[in-house]
């Protein structure tokens, strides 16, 4: 009989310390959706009282634009996904050289486009034909993005190396060439559309897509987007797109202290 009884009082440790660790569990899962619905209602927020915002903003040498829910296809095709997603509105800061930075939940991502005149290499219809050359208007459009649209983007991406989830920036480069007698596009070599997954912490760790392994298959995709933009780079564009966030964050949480809210 004394032996049912600790049988029992050790079953109900077990239980009790189960019950701790999902209670443990679900207050973090439940915190982080907090966090991020913090970071979407932030945004939306700024959004909709822009007026009070907008002086602030401009002040740090960006022009302020939103986003509408879109219900046509965008003339950008870097604003696609939030037609692909019917995404509500997305705040925009666009600085002095064009690139646009785009906060939906949080930072989102950064698009760009810049044209120069180039001399590149014509594709011939024939293999035998010899090499030639021309100067062309050269049209580079970037784009870096979450993969996940509705997920904040971390300061730190902690994820193990072989883990799917360590690939959680999209890098994708358009490269078009036009002519300079008649603007009609050029087909050139080196041209066309490049895109594959990098990890947020050095976009150096590359991934095409889901799985395939990044040292053969993916080498071609990342060799042509480190042709226009090297890691550097593209981190620095990235980290300054968390710091923008950090500073919305940050002027918001200001103003509703002004309001006495």
């Amino acid at each position: 009989m004394e032996k049912l009884i600790i049988e029992k009082r050790a079953c109900r440790k077990w239980i009790f310390s189960i019950l701790a660790v999902l209670l443990l569990i679900g207050v973090l899962i439940i915190w982080q959706y907090k966090k991020q619905e913090t970071e979407y209602s932030i945004i939306q927020a700024i959004i909709e009282e822009l007026p009070n915002y907008q002086n602030e903003i401009q002040s740090w040498g960006y022009q302020v634009s939103v986003l509408p829910k879109m219900i046509e296809k965008p003339d950008n095709a870097g604003l696609m996904r939030y037609y692909w997603k019917s995404v509500d509105p997305v705040l925009i800061l666009e600085n002095q050289d064009g690139g646009m930075y785009c906060f939906y939940y949080g930072f989102d991502q950064y698009i760009s486009e810049r044209t120069y005149k180039e001399n590149m290499m014509l594709i011939s219809v024939s293999q035998y034909t010899e090499k030639e050359y021309e100067d062309v208007l050269k049209t580079v459009r970037l784009q870096i993005c979450k993969i996940n649209i509705k997920q904040e983007p971390l300061f730190e991406n902690t994820a193990h190396t072989e883990s799917k989830n360590r690939y959680d920036v999209s890098v994708c480069i358009e490269i078009t060439a036009e002519s300079l007698e008649d603007g009609n596009e050029l087909s050139v070599v080196g041209g066309g559309f490049f895109e594959t997954n990098y990890c947020s912490n050095n976009f150096e760790e590359c991934r095409l897509w889901n799985g395939i392994d990044p040292t053969s298959a993916n080498i071609y995709f990342d060799h042509n987007i480190k042709q226009e933009y090297n890691a550097v780079q593209l981190l620095e564009y990235y980290r300054q797109g968390l710091e923008l966030q950090s500073r919305l964050v940050e002027l918001y949480y200001k103003r509703q202290g002004k309001d006495g809210r």
